[in-house]
């Protein structure tokens, strides 16, 4: 439905408008949740953003939240909000199936994830499972047991990865809220190929178990449609749980609210010769809009080829790891591309291991250090465009690795930083451009008020009010 005097669905609509009208009753979860999953009907055979539907649960968990509000008793400030979970993080009672046909892992998982608990918790409605890459591996979300997801602003080419699925619905109203992963950008690539917002966390900040195959690499985190949205949701998951043993606790802000843009210290990364001449535009205008409101901008060169060589072995090591949990007689049913991976890590030896883990140590002090200096640092998400579906990039090589045309995102997973992907603006074509906003460890909640401001800055289209949003209408062409 959509309301009187409203051009928005429910189904796409911010998360604070859709509670105001659980609230006044002008809407109910239940008719949110029909709409969202008349969306799922209506566009996941084309797109392929999940691979596990509920519909039972999600109507009965929906009339639930329905009766709490018209007794005026909700759970929480997102009582009744739909939600999807990707398909490598536990949902109680349904298989953990990770994107893979060699796991085999039918039985259903006895417990909640910690993120997906404080959701149910908190009322939200479960949708379903969304797709990712095996084992979350690369930065695109096809895999043998799933196929290919696909990019809402242009099916034929890729929704980025490996929470994929996860973006493609937040992208599209299937799910205002979705849970993904992260273990070197892969909340951050789909949020910006998919014009959404994605936010690894400050390692540990939203907890997780079990703890994912990359340890301190591995994040769960949100996706949604706005800042706003995720902040939310990242207020909701955020809470500590007993079974993560490197969850760090809530932390008190140690400086002021940022409520403006002028005076703001910014570090930005050019970097144009890495990037698509339609990425460096969009940075061009970002940086210009920040110095017109009165940011003080300063240019910043990033150690991105020094972190690239401390991330191969940490995953080689993961995804060696991974593949040992798995029968050797089922290993040619894995992807080509994690089964190459997965020999290099046979051979790496002990001594480089423990190297990338020393230079990683110094590397986030570093880093650490430099960022003292600003408030926040400015990076494109991506330097290219999404690429053609089914490819692992946007070059004809079969082999080519993810990692190459991804330098911006992972150097957060080894530092530690919260790290967001907003979308702020289009190409000549008319696909989202991601920006990436980085902060000091633990200033997750600064991070977002500086990036709420920024959205608000350049105004990006697929936040504008209608019924529909702009990836939705490019469907139809």
């Amino acid at each position: 439905m959509t309301l009187p005097g409203d051009r928005q669905s429910l189904a796409t609509m911010p998360v604070s408008d859709l509670v105001r009208c659980y609230r006044s009753g002008d809407a109910s979860p239940v008719e949110a949740a029909k709409e969202v999953v008349a969306r799922i009907d209506g566009l996941n055979d084309r797109l392929n953003a999940y691979c596990h539907l509920d519909p039972d649960t999600t109507m009965r968990e929906a009339a639930a939240s329905e009766a709490r509000w018209r007794r005026g008793t909700p759970l929480s400030p997102v009582d009744g909000v739909p939600y999807g979970v990707k398909d490598m993080v536990g949902v109680r009672g349904i298989p953990t199936r990770f994107g893979s046909v060699a796991l085999a892992a039918d039985t259903p998982v006895a417990e909640d994830a910690p993120a997906v608990a404080r959701l149910r918790e908190a009322g939200a409605v479960f949708l379903g499972k969304t797709t990712t890459s095996e084992f979350g591996w690369k930065g695109t979300a096809d895999s043998p047991l799933t196929g290919i997801t696909r990019n809402p602003w242009n099916p034929a080419l890729t929704s980025g990865g490996s929470s994929g699925g996860a973006a493609c619905a937040a992208a599209t109203g299937m799910g205002h809220f979705q849970i993904g992963t992260d273990g070197g950008g892969s909340l951050r690539i789909p949020a910006s190929f998919c014009g959404v917002v994605g936010m690894k966390a400050t390692f540990g900040r939203v907890p997780a178990w079990p703890s994912g195959p990359m340890f301190t690499l591995s994040n769960v985190g949100p996706i949604a449609r706005t800042v706003d949205d995720l902040g939310l949701m990242l207020d909701t998951i955020a809470r500590p749980d007993p079974r993560d043993w490197n969850a760090v606790p809530e932390t008190v802000a140690s400086r002021p609210p940022v409520t403006e843009l002028s005076g703001l210290r910014v570090a930005f990364v050019p970097d144009e010769a890495r990037c698509d001449p339609d990425v460096s535009l969009v940075m061009r205008d970002v940086i210009g809009r920040l110095a017109d409101a009165g940011a003080e901008l300063t240019e910043l060169v990033l150690p991105l080829e020094e972190a690239r060589r401390i991330l191969d072995p940490h995953w080689q090591a993961g995804t060696c790891w991974l593949a040992r949990t798995i029968p050797a007689e089922r290993h040619d049913l894995l992807d080509e591309g994690f089964r190459k991976v997965a020999e290099r890590g046979e051979g790496l030896s002990l001594m480089a291991y423990y190297e990338a883990m020393m230079s990683r140590q110094k590397l986030g002090e570093s880093l650490q250090r430099q960022l003292e200096t600003y408030d926040v640092l400015l990076t494109p998400c991506l330097p290219i465009l999404p690429f053609a579906a089914g490819r692992l990039g946007p070059g004809a090589r079969a082999e080519e690795d993810w990692l190459d045309w991804n330098p911006y995102t992972f150097l957060f997973n080894l530092t530690r930083q919260p790290a967001l992907s907003l979308p702020a603006g289009t190409s000549a074509s008319g696909l989202p451009i991601g920006i990436q906003l980085v902060a000091r460890m633990y200033e997750d909640r600064r991070l977002l008020m500086i990036a709420s401001l920024v959205e608000r800055l350049v105004g990006f289209p697929a936040n504008v009010a209608g019924d529909r949003s702009a990836s939705e209408k490019s469907l139809d062409r």
